[in-house]
């Protein structure tokens, strides 16, 4: 995977998704339990099943290997010459951006499926990382509401 393509899938990445992205390695594979320390240690917050999800999404997306059940590892971009790079972008932006189903010839329905079906993956990860960040949310304001009913207890007492 060429470094460009890793970029357009990166940005596409929820915050959280992306911190996680952050706390894989490149050079050595680490488990579940080291990436969640090392998100603690930089102050993230989240809930270990938050980071299962994330992972699992990321590996999905083909951001990270797992070469050992339980270990994931960063993947890095392939470096390409400027000239080449500026070959392929010349020779494929026009088909870089997906055809909508409606865009697509109806003589070919094959292409306008494969076409439908990528958009619907495409929104069914934005869904997920959305239900990610709303599960966080309510996380955290579960915690806020109780950090205020202990307040309130310590006040009236």
């Amino acid at each position: 995977m060429n470094e460009a393509k890793i970029a357009r899938l990166e940005s596409g990445l929820n915050g959280i998704a992306r911190k996680v992205l952050e706390a894989v390695p490149v050079l050595s594979p680490w488990t579940k339990d080291q990436i969640h320390g090392e998100l603690r240690r930089q102050g993230t917050g989240c809930d270990r099943s938050h980071v299962d999800g994330c992972l699992d999404n990321l590996r999905g997306r083909g951001l990270i290997k797992e070469p050992a059940r339980g270990q994931f590892i960063r993947i890095t971009g392939k470096t390409t010459s400027p000239q080449t790079e500026e070959d392929t972008v010349s020779t494929q932006a026009p088909a870089a951006r997906l055809p909508t189903p409606a865009e697509t010839p109806k003589k070919d329905p094959l292409a306008r499926l494969a076409a439908a079906s990528q958009l619907l993956r495409q929104a069914a990860d934005e869904i997920d990382a959305a239900a990610l960040e709303a599960a966080e949310q309510v996380q955290t304001a579960a915690k806020d509401t109780e950090m205020f009913r202990q307040l309130k207890a310590l006040l009236k007492g």
